[in-house]
């Protein structure tokens, strides 16, 4: 099978050696050639310097166990689509797990899980990280200005769940950590007086499903 233009070495990263030859396989599959990364990787500031030699990457998103890495696998991801580098996400955390990719999920167009791992599918979606890259966006990445709605907030429990009405009126959850500090000063104030509060974010309102949204660059808001 033909591999996506202008691909030809993936870095791969696990923090289990065996799951990164899994990883390889795919790849191999696909005619292209897997660049296994060996830990440790040390910070995300020292290993985005060093990623060279490669064209294109698939990590795992738990990268800190053994000492492999001190980041994650989304940090990861994000920071390289910020660099112009076309890397999927492969993890196998579900549904629930979406707050803590909806901060980063802008950056972080294709997530996969190994099960969803085959030659076809991995250079599907790293030509689709490739377009997205180049400003061609799929319908249901594209960013747009949005109203959002807060309807929960608890810094105790690290919880802002919001509505976006242009979207759907399903609840969309977030972690309040994950927020501005300006915001979360705002957040504060208006649940403390029990007033309503709303502002703008940047989102994917042509996102299929909930855990694809993507909320960030937040405007509108007065920080208390």
């Amino acid at each position: 099978m033909s591999s996506s233009n202008s691909i030809s070495r993936v870095l791969v990263l696990d923090d289990n050696p065996s799951l990164r030859e899994d990883l390889a396989l795919p790849i191999e599959a696909a005619s292209l050639t897997p660049v296994l990364a060996k830990g440790p990787l040390g910070t995300l500031t020292e290993f985005l310097e060093r990623t060279t030699g490669v064209d294109a990457a698939i990590s795992d998103y738990q990268l800190a166990p053994g000492n492999y890495a001190s980041f994650d696998g989304a940090e990861l991801v994000s920071a390289w689509y910020q660099r112009n580098f076309p890397a999927v996400l492969c993890t196998s955390f579900n549904k629930s797990n979406a707050p803590q990719f909806r901060a980063l999920r802008r950056w972080i167009p294709i997530i996969m899980s190994p099960h969803e791992l085959y030659p076809d599918s991995l250079v599907h979606g790293l030509q689709l990280v490739k377009d997205e890259l180049g400003g061609q966006f799929a319908p249901a990445r594209k960013p747009w200005r949005a109203l959002v709605r807060f309807v929960e907030f608890d810094e105790e429990t690290n919880t802002a769940n919001a509505k976006v009405p242009g979207w759907a009126d399903e609840v969309v959850a977030m972690r309040s950590k994950d927020l501005p500090a300006g915001l979360l000063s705002a957040l504060r104030l208006a649940f403390t007086h029990g007033d309503e509060f709303r502002c703008f974010a940047t989102a994917n309102l042509g996102a299929e499903s909930n855990e694809e949204l993507y909320l960030t660059s937040w405007t509108g808001y007065v920080s208390a």
